[in-house]
């Protein structure tokens, strides 16, 4: 659940719901999100700093990564010790940084007021097998305090951005992201393979993952499930399905659960929180906001157009 509480005094060993954050000095306030997808734990967090310098004690038990989003005022890095400088991390634009499983690792800032970064802790041997990838043992054994990837960073910041999301109808989505960041860093420092035309799934494949959606519809459904299902892998499976529908996974889930809604909509007097709730949304805000995005027109609109005829 998402949380929001300022925090004590520096010295406070933990903050509670938020990833391990030690030895703090400086921070004033964090604000911490957290969702899972693929055993990714994602954190968003926004930290409130002292107006000199701040450190945290950053060392995880996981594999690391984090997303720098966005800084107010002075300058953030991730150093080895507080006492050795990163001023390559300073100077690159949209900083990430990976780190192995129980690495030193510290974040620290001068003068920065405010941080927005999305935190990512995973078992990268673990993920590997997931999503059915092959792991580059010396990359992820390997820390990288400051590395430049848009594609990664833009992910990143979209999953920050899940860690809002109102209900489980983005779990496909955050399954589709944490595949697409990781195939990413997985394949850091391989060198680039030649594009291969990918072939779609074959009929049976197709038919058994739509049905799969289309009875859950009121649920949330996950990409290792429809993966299982089928026999691929999850990143297999989200390049054959584009392959053969033209839409990824999560996208064909949005428009099967706007044509229910519709069907509901012309046929039924349910109301719209009910309609929602039948199509997979916890909330009716979030039903038309998204009804909006693909139709164009609100669902008491579009249902009071169609009536009139």
């Amino acid at each position: 659940m998402p949380s929001d509480a300022p925090r004590g005094a520096p010295g406070a060993k933990t903050f509670p719901g938020e990833p391990r954050i030690r030895s703090p000095h400086g921070v004033e306030t964090v604000r911490s999100r957290r969702r899972s997808w693929n055993g990714v734990t994602v954190y968003a967090l926004e930290l409130s700093l002292a107006p000199d310098r701040a450190w945290i004690d950053l060392s995880s038990e996981r594999d690391t990564l984090s997303v720098v989003l966005e800084v107010t005022g002075g300058s953030v890095e991730t150093r080895q010790g507080i006492d050795i400088p990163n001023p390559a991390h300073r100077a690159a634009p949209r900083p990430l940084s990976y780190a192995p499983a129980g690495m030193s690792l510290w974040g620290y800032t001068d003068g920065a007021r405010t941080v927005r970064e999305a935190r990512l802790d995973f078992d990268a041997s673990a993920l590997s097998r997931t999503l059915g990838e092959d792991l580059d043992r010396v990359t992820m054994q390997t820390p990288r305090l400051t590395f430049h990837d848009d594609r990664i960073w833009q992910v990143g910041s979209l999953l920050a951005a899940q860690c809002d999301a109102p209900d489980a109808f983005s779990q496909l989505y955050g399954d589709s992201l944490t595949v697409a960041l990781f195939i990413d860093l997985l394949r850091l420092g391989r060198e680039a393979e030649p594009r291969r035309r990918r072939g779609g799934l074959a009929p049976f494949q197709l038919r058994r993952a739509t049905e799969y959606i289309e009875a859950n519809l009121s649920s949330g459904v996950k990409l290792q499930d429809l993966a299982e299902m089928i026999g691929l892998s999850q990143s297999q499976l989200g390049r054959a399905f584009k392959a053969s529908t033209g839409l990824t996974p999560h996208r064909w889930q949005i428009d099967a659960r706007i044509a229910r809604a519709r069907q509901l909509l012309l046929e039924s007097d349910l109301p719209l929180a009910q309609i929602a709730l039948a199509t997979g949304f916890a909330e009716q805000s979030h039903f038309s906001r998204v009804f909006r995005q693909v139709v164009g027109v609100s669902p008491s609109t579009w249902r009071r157009d169609r009536r009139s005829y």
